[in-house]
């Protein structure tokens, strides 16, 4: 390290992957030597996300059987029982855009493998679910990390590096995106975003804010590129809520069964928010959507006070649920439900295998909405459950019939409309596969913006100069650990068996017998 230099870098661990979304986590490191020789390093890691596994297309194959997938963050932080353990860079702290899996899953498995986590910055409902993630992973609260609630618009200042939140729109309440500033240069991460403004829950993405808080040059713009291959209007709250008006119009004698996906909390409130303008109770079946609404709860976020009028908001759960749910009829009630992928275990499967206990389905009263895109590699459960559906006579709707499902993330026009706003140097795609990235780096170059493709693994030298890869050995071969889980009776009683790649040679044993989940660190095979 020369005296008197800054560097600042960015590190992408995960989140560029090859075939699949997921797994999103950036590391921004600045370090400066001074004159006397003394060097100081700031440290912040962006997200920590996790990714559903794939076994036809394995981001290595030596996951190949591992049904989840992080990013190998052991070298950042230490470990609670091994003082010898000492971190190659030591994280201060941890910033989280939202509340996805694919954006915060990753740090319960962490904590579970014995590593003491940094504080972590996020907004009041980001914090609730990442609270529940580790209650759902038997991870006692005295384990837990230090969990600081941010507010958009007031820096946190870690070291040298300054982060400002601001929000954006997503499918999730209370987003954000993030400004890092730095001696160095200046980093614009808008996180998972879209411009919708007719988000129920939000807040909402605001230019004003937006240029409020993004005052100073943007040095590298890291941009979403989930829809970057959909160059088409983007379908918003609004235009579903439309659509759920124009259908109970058509059906007023019927019961709507809405199938919305776990974290797609926008969704449901837009639902709600059609079914009292009609009258109708809403009524919610299925786990993830119980814990969402808990966490909104406890956060102040109620459905009648982001609505503006009164939600009849009811669970299906229970004797005296179900006879109220059977005694209403058809036209007074819609039904929010987990299942839109198919999965077995979700509420929707079960209604229509008839394994569901509280909640019976039937096609003379019943009409199915599918709220939810085609989530690659689950086609198979989604298929097989719409087969059913059709079989038993029922009447669906998807988004092929109907404005049903509104954009989770910019579609292309979007992508661009942030790309001028920010006016970065450089543009590098993130949070996407292969040709998603490729799809985005095009849009940008056609716009004559500068475009820097990467893989997990590159790190990147940032400054007002410029930007490039630094290390092309670690490009394209990022460090990751994989989990084949057994699944218990309860969450508490799941074990994993785990897996690093790549490696060399067996990694040693690890069977943790307390009361939280066990990991079985069995190495590759």
């Amino acid at each position: 390290m020369e005296e008197g230099k800054k560097f600042l870098h960015w590190h992408i661990l995960g989140g560029n992957n090859k075939h699949r979304i997921g797994a999103n986590c950036g590391l921004c490191t600045y370090t400066e030597t001074d004159a006397d020789g003394r060097r100081r390093t700031s440290t912040v890691m962006f997200d920590a996300g996790l990714m559903f596994g794939d076994a036809k297309t394995p981001e290595d194959p030596a996951l190949a059987e591992s049904d989840t997938v992080i990013p190998d963050l052991s070298r950042f932080f230490e470990k609670v029982d091994d003082p010898s353990h000492v971190p190659e860079q030591k994280v201060d702290a941890i910033c989280l855009t939202h509340s996805h899996s694919d954006h915060l899953g990753a740090l319960p498995y962490m904590t579970l493998m014995g590593h003491k986590l940094p504080r972590i910055y996020a907004t009041p409902y980001t914090v609730k679910r990442l609270e529940q993630e580790y209650s759902n992973m038997g991870v006692p609260a005295d384990e837990w990390p230090e969990i600081l609630e941010i507010a958009p618009g007031k820096p946190v200042q870690e070291g040298d590096i300054s982060v400002t939140a601001f929000w954006v729109s997503h499918s999730t309440p209370q987003s954000v995106g993030f400004f890092v500033e730095t001696p160095e240069g200046n980093i614009l991460n808008p996180g998972d975003f879209k411009l919708d403004q007719t988000v129920v829950w939000g807040p909402a993405f605001s230019p004003d804010q937006f240029e409020r808080v993004v005052s100073k040059p943007v040095d590298v713009l890291l941009l979403d590129s989930t829809g970057a291959d959909r160059d088409i209007k983007p379908v918003t709250e609004g235009d579903m809520r439309d659509t759920l008006r124009e259908l109970m119009e058509k059906h007023p004698k019927k019961r709507f069964v809405v199938a919305v996906m776990g974290g797609f909390e926008e969704n449901t409130a837009s639902v709600a928010q059609v079914a009292a303008e009609n009258g109708r109770t809403l009524w919610v079946s299925g786990w993830s959507h119980e814990q969402a609404l808990s966490a909104l709860k406890e956060t102040g976020m109620t459905l009648s006070d982001s609505i503006g009028q009164d939600v009849d908001l009811r669970i299906v759960s229970g004797a005296r649920a179900v006879r109220d749910l059977e005694a209403q009829k058809p036209g007074e009630g819609v039904i929010v439900v987990t299942g839109a992928q198919g999965k077995p275990n979700a509420a929707l499967t079960r209604a229509v295998d008839g394994r569901h206990k509280d909640l019976k389905l039937d096609p003379k009263k019943d009409v199915v909405l599918f709220c939810a895109p085609n989530i690659p590699g689950q086609e198979a459960g989604r298929y097989r459950l719409l087969y059913n559906l059709a079989a038993q006579g029922f009447k669906v709707y998807t988004r092929k019939e109907a404005d049903l499902y509104p954009h989770a993330h910019a579609r292309l026009p979007e992508i661009r409309e942030m790309a001028k706003m920010a006016q970065a140097k450089t543009v590098v795609p993130i949070h996407g596969d292969e040709n998603l990235r490729r799809h985005n780096a095009a849009a940008m170059e056609a716009m004559g913006q500068k475009a820097l493709l990467v893989e997990n693994g590159d790190v990147l030298r940032i400054s007002k100069d410029g930007c490039h890869s630094t290390n092309p050995t670690t490009k394209g071969a990022p460090k990751l650990i994989g989990f084949k889980t057994l699944q218990g009776n309860h969450w508490t009683d799941r074990h994993f068996m785990m897996t690093r790649a790549p490696q060399k040679g067996p990694a040693p044993v690890n069977d943790n017998t307390g009361r939280r989940p066990k990991i079985f660190d069995i190495g590759p095979k």
